[in-house]
């Protein structure tokens, strides 16, 4: 009987202990994340952006969904699904625009080595080491509060950018071998080429000191890496 009641009661205190972590976890998570620092926050954007982390797409959507709730806005910023299929049609894609540079007799030889040369910027645009460096001190301004945090990331430094390159390769009158051949070549620099480091600032705001640091343009700064691919 001593033992029933002895087991009862751990099993009371166990469901009670249980049931306060529940409660608890909420509260422990909206505090962890109002107490991200602008460089916290910045590196969730790059890693979100650029790199399509599936661990901070999910974080930066905990951290910013309360604030983007507040504001009637959807509670998702980014959908880590929605990034991977874009990523998955960007080869065909655009590999079917660096096809078409070239003359239509030649354009279902060349498609492969294309679609190669694409699969290789994406993979080297993914894979760029980004990382904040520092934030600026906070400015204030109309009760908006602003970090300026400097950011750097390390991207493939390629002879030509695969733009350029491939319309420079298709004006050139090539014949089909050469022509995928050159996109072939063209493709293996985004492996094989150094890395060049690009330097840039990244602003996140708030109204509050309660509310989440958000930059709702934040594809407007790192989009410019695609001028380094």
């Amino acid at each position: 009987m001593h033992q029933t009641q002895e087991t009862s009661r751990t099993a009371l205190l166990a469901a009670a202990l249980a049931a306060a972590v529940a409660l608890a976890q909420p509260a422990i998570a909206a505090e962890t994340a109002a107490e991200l620092a602008p460089v916290d926050v910045a590196n969730l954007y790059i890693k979100t952006i650029i790199n399509q982390d599936e661990a901070s797409v999910a974080r930066l959507n905990a951290y910013l969904r309360p604030t983007r709730l507040a504001g009637k806005q959807s509670a998702e910023y980014a959908s880590y699904s929605d990034l991977k299929a874009a990523d998955a049609r960007f080869p065909t894609e655009t590999g079917k625009l660096i096809a078409d540079l070239f003359p239509a007799a030649m354009r279902a030889a060349v498609t492969p080595a294309a679609e190669q040369l694409a699969a290789n910027v994406i993979a080297a645009k993914n894979g760029a080491l980004c990382r904040a460096t520092k934030a600026a001190p906070v400015t204030v301004e109309n009760g908006i509060q602003t970090a300026a945090v400097s950011f750097e990331c390390q991207v493939v430094k390629v002879p030509v950018a695969w733009a350029p390159a491939a319309q420079q390769l298709a004006k050139s009158g090539c014949k089909v071998e050469q022509c995928t051949a050159g996109l072939q070549k063209i493709a293996a620099t985004y492996t094989s080429s150094p890395k060049q480091a690009w330097r840039a600032v990244f602003a996140v705001s708030r109204e509050k000191d309660s509310e989440a640091w958000r930059n709702d343009f934040a594809r407007e700064t790192f989009d410019e890496i695609w001028e380094y691919l």
